[in-house]
């Protein structure tokens, strides 16, 4: 009885189910999100309290969900090879499947899975794949509106923001970027295949600073 209400407690508490997201995958996460949003769950939980209430077929099914033979299957299904590829698969896509299921596992008192670890998980690889991952998690519309609402009510940001524009400032970027070990540096970036082109454009587009053209 206390897993059949544990149960309907579950069922009760998604009239506004949120998918579990941990910030990757945003796509995959709305759209999956936006069927989820198309059922009528305050319809779903009112039949499900019925038949839970009326039916002995549905209490049965309620009952056997609690049974060893059951938990059993959950284990060997959870055990499989294909089902750790999938599971693994929907977690590098940023929905935290790993928590959906050790949510029933602990209503039915399994012990739970581990998920992958967040280290050689995502990454895409190499210099270019570092900067691009770098690139996706940082907000960079909110730190472009943040930069400008601080131009606006920070003298002492406006003030650097401007040192950064200054012709001394320019100065030193260009000294930097013709010192020759500096250069090596930016061969051997271009031959690891690099994309300097892109740190540059984001330099001058967030804080106005210059880089010369090689």
């Amino acid at each position: 009885m206390k897993f059949a209400l544990a149960l309907l407690a579950l069922v009760a508490t998604a009239s506004a189910y949120e998918l579990p997201n941990f910030g990757r995958g945003y796509v995959l996460h709305k759209d999956i999100q936006e069927f989820i949003d198309l059922i009528p769950v305050e319809k779903v939980i009112q039949i499900t309290l019925q038949y839970f209430t009326e039916d002995k077929d549905f209490q049965r099914m309620i009952e056997y969900f609690r049974s060893e033979g059951f938990k059993q299957l959950v284990k060997d299904v959870e055990a499989l090879p294909e089902v750790k590829v999938f599971m693994d698969y929907v977690h590098n896509a940023g929905i935290d499947i790993y928590k959906m299921v050790n949510d029933l596992n602990s209503a039915l008192k399994l012990p739970p899975l581990t998920a992958p670890s967040y280290f050689g998980t995502y990454i895409t690889g190499g210099i270019n794949g570092y900067i691009q991952d770098i690139l996706n998690v940082l907000p960079q519309q909110q730190l472009r509106d943040l930069y400008e609402k601080k131009l606006k009510t920070s003298a002492a940001f406006a003030d650097l923001v401007a040192q950064l524009k200054s012709d001394n400032f320019q100065q030193l970027v260009n000294q930097v970027y013709n010192n020759p070990i500096f250069q090596e540096l930016l061969t051997h970036a271009r031959t690891e295949g690099i994309d300097l082109i892109k740190i540059k454009n984001l330099l001058e587009s967030l804080w106005g600073i210059k880089i010369p053209t090689y």
